[in-house]
């Protein structure tokens, strides 16, 4: 047990070096952070016309309201900046490193492999934005819901938020580790994009047979849907349950395909 609290607090303080060294980087270039953060905020506002046309129009959707969609959206554009601060350009890099080689050099140091290459990079420029704003519209979305902020509400919305981010980290990166196998994956990436933009709308707008498909074979829509579906009491019992089991099931799915990936990979300087 002692070993464990030991490596834990080992790991802790590798990824706080791998954060500030991060936001150092970005700091040395502040055009460049600055211009990141304005493309997103055009890219955000573009989505929000969306939202805009639902609230002009005044539709319900499968019993959704507006301030419901809103919600959701809020969700979405909140994981979207996690997604873009900790894992997206981690994961657009790994083909990079098994084609350059650089995946060598990683091999040596004393730990994880999957640790150090899948975690090294956070990106404050593209994140902060997507964070800010979906905090903003969450609540919004919430007031306008007049949904009481009680304990349960708010711990299950965190709760179900951390199965996302968890499960974001182990559905997006599935997609990379073909890149073990194949030479190109600029395919696979646009794929994976979108794939993560599907969940900018409720799952509820899409048939019966996709909504089974994106809750249970290739899970995506559990990453955004089920925090704002809580809250509102529109999620099932089964979905809770699942929505905390699928998490750890792939996550050592991505875990078994890691190692295998792994015994595969061929040194690009041999």
């Amino acid at each position: 047990m002692s070993e464990l609290l030991k490596q834990t607090k080992r790991y802790l303080y590798i990824y706080w070096l791998f954060c500030k060294n991060s936001f150092m980087s970005e700091m040395e270039y502040r055009v460049n952070f600055i211009f990141g953060a304005s493309i997103e905020v055009g890219y955000l506002c573009i989505k929000l016309l969306y939202v805009l046309v639902v609230y002009r129009a005044g539709v319900t959707v499968n019993g959704l309201t507006p301030d419901g969609i809103l919600l959701c959206v809020g969700s979405f554009t909140f994981m979207t900046g996690i997604y873009c601060l900790f894992f997206y350009i981690n994961f657009a890099r790994l083909p990079g490193h098994i084609r350059n080689g650089t995946l060598d050099m990683m091999i040596t140091k004393p730990v994880s492999l999957q640790f150090i290459s899948t975690l090294t990079k956070l990106n404050f420029g593209l994140s902060s934005t997507n964070i800010i704003a979906g905090i903003i519209i969450i609540v919004i979305a919430w007031r306008r819901l007049d949904m009481p902020v009680t304990i349960d509400n708010v711990l299950m919305y965190v709760m179900f938020t951390i199965c996302g981010v968890i499960l974001n980290y182990a559905l997006f990166l599935l997609p990379s580790l073909l890149s073990f196998w194949t030479v190109q994956s600029k395919g696979i990436n646009d794929a994976s994009a979108l794939l993560w933009d599907m969940n900018y709308m409720p799952m509820t707008i899409y048939s019966k047979s996709l909504q089974f498909v994106g809750s249970f074979l290739l899970p995506v829509f559990l990453i955004t849907n089920l925090s704002p579906f809580y809250v509102m009491g529109r999620l099932p019992n089964y979905m809770m349950i699942w929505g905390f089991i699928a998490p750890v099931l792939f996550l050592v799915l991505c875990r078994l395909l890691w190692k295998r990936a792994i015994r595969s990979y061929t040194s690009a300087n041999s």
